[in-house]
């Protein structure tokens, strides 16, 4: 076939392309070229599947077609030919990316449900002195700031060997936020430890110097209490919390997430709502219902301790549940395509540092669900 005969084709070619409507079996049988037929019938593969999703970001498939049909010149066959097949194999690899990413994003529906949401801002450790001032706990440590220790704990017991007027004069009320992905350890002024989990913060005295120790909490985190005629009391938006010396875990991420597991010793627990401290004994946990009462069951205490350790540990909990501790673990959205599955109870532990495809590995083996992350979106049919 001649440079010129070839040329012909594929303007018949173009011509076919540019068209939108489908084509005839008669207008096939023009094309004389079989490579030319089968890179049409690729292009209009190609075209119908992207029309079809309507996915963004895609390759414009007929602007690249009328493109090349107003670059054609009768008058440079040879040169055009080459030209015009260039194009199409780009406009074929551009495409062939297009769907590879169509077909591998996950597409949501009206009845998705997503359960948590990803935080876009900057993740970082900040802790908050009286007068606003904000320091990075996480940026290396000064050596003139020697509270910080390895950049995961701050230690106010040196206040303690502090005389009491100076204390009192020096005496401030800090706050410490914690991102989601990390942790922090607190050692407070009486030498009580607080392990903090992500996405926490926890509000206290540089001193303790009323008739009882008194902190606020949002959030989740361990304490170890130190023993003191001086009740330690824990404040939550939901509960109260009242010990003399302990182990226990306080989770008050949201109303209906609040729970107080108690390791060791003896706490008191109560409501906003109601008054009366139910007591808990070791290996109890108490979750607060709506009307402001509490279950209290026995319960796995090391269950609800292991994040303390840097592990996921579930044991039978709601699926909907256990994605909202990975989300916030791993700052992620957690969306449900298969809403029956936020019911589904599984058992499950994994490394949280291992990063989460490892976790979502993980979770996929156990072959109850799927777990797929997109971007920064984790769908589970």
């Amino acid at each position: 076939m001649s440079n010129q005969d070839s040329t012909s084709e594929f303007e018949k070619a173009l011509d076919l392309m540019e068209s939108s409507s489908d084509i005839s079996d008669k207008k096939w049988e023009d094309l004389e070229d079989a490579e030319t037929l089968d890179a049409c019938k690729d292009l209009m593969d190609v075209r119908y599947l992207l029309h079809k999703h309507q996915a963004s970001g895609m390759v414009d498939v007929e602007a690249e077609l009328a493109r090349l049909k107003g670059r054609c010149n009768r008058k440079k066959y040879l040169k055009m030919f080459w030209i015009w097949s260039g194009s199409v194999a780009a406009i074929l690899v551009g495409a062939f990316f297009s769907l590879n990413y169509l077909f591998n994003v996950p597409v949501t529906s009206p009845k998705s449900v997503t359960v948590f949401a990803a935080d876009p801002n900057e993740q970082r450790i900040v802790l908050e002195l009286n007068d606003g001032k904000q320091f990075f706990l996480d940026d290396e440590p000064k050596k003139e700031n020697k509270q910080v220790e390895k950049r995961r704990t701050l230690d106010y017991t040196n206040l303690a060997k502090t005389s009491v007027p100076v204390v009192k004069k020096m005496l401030q009320t800090h706050s410490i936020v914690i991102p989601r992905g990390e942790t922090f350890k607190l050692i407070l002024c009486d030498g009580t430890e607080v392990w903090l989990n992500a996405n926490s913060k926890l509000v206290y005295p540089t001193a303790f110097i009323e008739k009882e120790r008194t902190v606020f909490l949002e959030g989740e985190a361990y304490f170890k209490v130190t023993k003191d005629a001086k009740p330690f009391i824990v404040k939550t938006d939901y509960l109260q919390t009242k010990v003399l010396g302990t182990e226990f875990n306080v989770k008050s991420y949201t109303a209906e997430d609040s729970h107080v597991t108690l390791i060791s010793g003896k706490v008191q627990v109560r409501s906003h709502e109601n008054a009366r401290f139910v007591d808990l004994e070791p290996g109890k946990d108490a979750m607060l219902l709506s009307d402001g009462l509490f279950e209290v069951k026995e319960v796995n205490s090391e269950a609800y301790t292991y994040w303390k350790d840097g592990y996921f540990y579930f044991d039978e909990l709601p699926l909907a549940d256990i994605m909202k501790s990975i989300g916030r673990w791993y700052n992620v959205n957690v969306t449900f395509r298969n809403k029956e599955a936020m019911a589904y109870r599984i058992h499950f532990m994994s490394n949280r540092q291992s990063g989460i495809e490892e976790t979502i590995r993980l979770m996929n083996r156990l072959k109850k669900v799927t777990l797929t992350l997109c971007e920064n979106t984790v769908y589970v049919d």
